[in-house]
């Protein structure tokens, strides 16, 4: 209970975090996106990061993108954050389902047209099942951009 209640009290207090926080302040680590986080793609993914003081980014990821598998299910994410860069992934692998993938995304944090803050990545996606008698399957590649959630608590990306 606590920790839902945590969750709650701070997709209601980040807005005012982000509008408070300086843009340009050396001394921490990650300014403006330190704590819980709510981004969503283009494609309608969404996921939760938590970034600590230290860099450490935890959370969780829920595909949403049409026509790909492991859909609506949220996964665990984990990576790291350096000044505006970021690395992170996902393996496609939890109590639920196993898609027998692992997915890497690497980019930066930059602000948006509209004013907001967006992360851009490029991803790489492998298999996790090992190939016997075969060569390894080439890794798919794309692009992803992020855009933080200001005013909105992940739950409403979660239900749809």
């Amino acid at each position: 209970m606590r920790v839902v209640a945590a969750f709650l009290v701070s997709c209601v207090l980040w807005p005012a975090a982000v509008a408070a926080a300086p843009v340009n302040h050396k001394d921490a680590a990650h300014p403006v996106v330190s704590g819980t986080s709510t981004w969503v793609t283009r494609q309608g993914s969404v996921m939760v990061l938590d970034i600590g003081r230290d860099g450490v980014v935890r959370g969780y990821f829920v595909n949403n993108a049409p026509g790909k598998g492991c859909r609506g299910i949220p996964y665990d994410l984990n990576g790291r954050m350096v000044g505006e860069t970021i690395a992170f992934r996902v393996g496609w692998r939890n109590g639920v389902a196993d898609c027998l993938m692992e997915t890497q995304w690497r980019g930066h944090l930059q602000p948006s047209r509209n004013g907001g803050l967006e992360i851009v990545t490029t991803w790489q996606r492998i298999s996790t099942l090992a190939p016997v008698g075969k060569r390894r399957e080439v890794p798919q590649q794309g692009t992803d951009h992020f855009t933080l959630q200001v005013g909105t608590g992940s739950q409403a990306y979660l239900e749809n």
